[in-house]
This record gives C-alpha cells, sequence and structure tokens, in this order.
C-alpha cells in the first residue's frame, strides 16, 4: 500500500527525513520516481532532495537510476554511543554461539513500538536468514525477542501495543492482547522467551536480556531455527549463558571508560587538585 501523498507546507529537513525513510531492508535501492512514489513529494523536489544528500554522501548513485543509502550516513550512525556499545560487546560471543549451534543468532533493540536487529551471524542464505538480517524491523508480538523487548519496555509502551492491533503473520502469531500479556509476564519469570512459528512458519526462536551495568535491560539476544522442534534445552542454556556474557562485556566497557575520580592533595592549604595521569 503506498503512503499518502506529504502533506503540504512540511519543511525541507522533514522531506529529507522522508526521503532517507523511504528506504527499507525491502527497498535498498530506490529511483527518483520510486521515493516519489513512497513519500507523497513531488518528482521536481525529490530530485532536488536526492542530489543535496548525494553531494553530502548520504545516498550513493547506482547505475544511470538507481541510489541508495551512502558510506557517509553509515558512518554517522555507528557513532550512536549506546547501540555502538551493545554491537561490540555482542559480536564475539554471538560468533561462539552460532559456532555451537550453527543457528541464526541476533542482537536486537527496541524503537518505539518496534524491534530493530543491530547485528546478526548466520551461515545460510535462506529465508529465514534474510528475514532476520541486520538492519531490519520487526513486530514485538510476534517474535521472542519482541517479548523479551516487550518485558523492558515502559508500562506505557506495553499497554500501547496491547491495546494496538496485533497483525497475525501465520495461523500462530498471537493477536490476542491478554495472551501477549501472559507471554510477556511468562517471559519476566523464567528469564527467557520462546516463540515458534508467529513471524514465519516452521521458524522457532529463543531470546534473552541483556542487561547494562545497572542491571537495565537494554536489548535482546535471539537465536532463531528452521525448524520449531529444534530448539532444545541445550540452545535455551546456551543462548541465557551468551547474554550474560554479553552483559559482563558491557559492564566491564563502562568500567573502563569511566573517568578516574580526581584527588585532592593533603599538602596542605593552598594546593590544588592533583589529578591522574592519563596514559
Amino acid at each position: 500500500m503506498e503512503p499518502p501523498p506529504a502533506p503540504e507546507g512540511r519543511s525541507v529537513i522533514e522531506r529529507t527525513f522522508d526521503v532517507l525513510g523511504a528506504f527499507d531492508s525491502a527497498n535498498v535501492s530506490l529511483s527518483a520516481s520510486e521515493i516519489s512514489r513512497r513519500t507523497g513529494i513531488p518528482v521536481a523536489t525529490t530530485y532536488r532532495i536526492v542530489s543535496k544528500l548525494l553531494d553530502w554522501g548520504a545516498l550513493e548513485r547506482i547505475g544511470m537510476n538507481k541510489f541508495t543509502i551512502g558510506l557517509r550516513l553509515w558512518e554517522v550512525a555507528s557513532l550512536a554511543p549506546r547501540h555502538a556499545a551493545l554491537r561490540g560487546a555482542a559480536i564475539s560471543p554471538m560468533l561462539d554461539l552460532h559456532a555451537k549451534t550453527h543457528s541464526v543468532v541476533m542482537i536486537s533493540v527496541r524503537d518505539r513500538r518496534e524491534g530493530v536487529w543491530l547485528e546478526s551471524v548466520s551461515g545460510s542464505g535462506g529465508v529465514c536468514h534474510r528475514t532476520w538480517s541486520t538492519g531490519n524491523r520487526f513486530p514485538l508480538h510476534a517474535t521472542s525477542c519482541g517479548l523479551v523487548l516487550l518485558d523492558q519496555a515502559p508500562a506505557t509502551v506495553r499497554e500501547d501495543v496491547y491495546a494496538a492491533a496485533l497483525p497475525a503473520y501465520t495461523d500462530r502469531t498471537v493477536t490476542d492482547p491478554d495472551v501477549l500479556r501472559n507471554l510477556v509476564d511468562e517471559t519476566r519469570r523464567r528469564g527467557y522467551a520462546l516463540c515458534e512459528g508467529q513471524l514465519a512458519e516452521e521458524v522457532a526462536g529463543v531470546s534473552a536480556p541483556v542487561l547494562d551495568e545497572n542491571g537495565v535491560g537494554i536489548g535482546a539476544l535471539g537465536l532463531v531455527t528452521d525448524s520449531p522442534a529444534a530448539i532444545t534445552p541445550r540452545h535455551i542454556a546456551l543462548t541465557l549463558e551468551t547474554s550474560r556474557r554479553i552483559t559482563r562485556a558491557l559492564t566491564l566497557r563502562s568500567r573502563e571508560t569511566e573517568p578516574a575520580p580526581a584527588t585532592v592533595s593533603r599538602g596542605g592549604r593552598g594546593r590544588g587538585v592533583t589529578r591522574p595521569d592519563c596514559a
């Protein structure tokens, strides 16, 4: 379904954001006319915005008529401190979990009422693995990672999700808000979430929370298999172990980046503050 035309009077900045927002995992390259249709922005205006974004490096040209997100924009996005720290702490443990299970492994965070895969590790090009690729968004109510992220979300966000229409992706997707509420409560009690065939048929996942140095949930580690029967107690134990390993890595990184406290010299009045040398 095409989005409605952009309302008149939107600022140049808003329209520029609309142009960038036209790209997603299913539309990684677009022509100016396709961007115009997806955003409702007139073609002539779209061309002007695209030209400026090309000059800055936010977009790159592919062939004669197609554009993609540019390297400069990726560089800026990679500086986001909260997500960069989580991704950095998670990569090595995720690779180890993938090597032990040969399953898709991903780390995710919540963005309002959706989840976003920050990083994924996969050894296959199957449909399941493309669905769980880096940068994709996913519904919170139909995935194991989503259940963990819902549990971490503020109560107001959870209630918004429960009150909204819950779309069905398969015959097994939970669309009853009371059932979803119970699943989130169960996730909190046992410390991990399970989900079978709700986002895609014949796919199952297990997810565990990732915490920051203060014990606050900031993300979800997930493991996905191509068969519901493939989720075993070993998969659950390894996922929990890996999530704890990522949490420990985040805590260590936080301690290493904390500024050393200033120390006051005891030489008497008038002596200044002595600060530790920085190596």
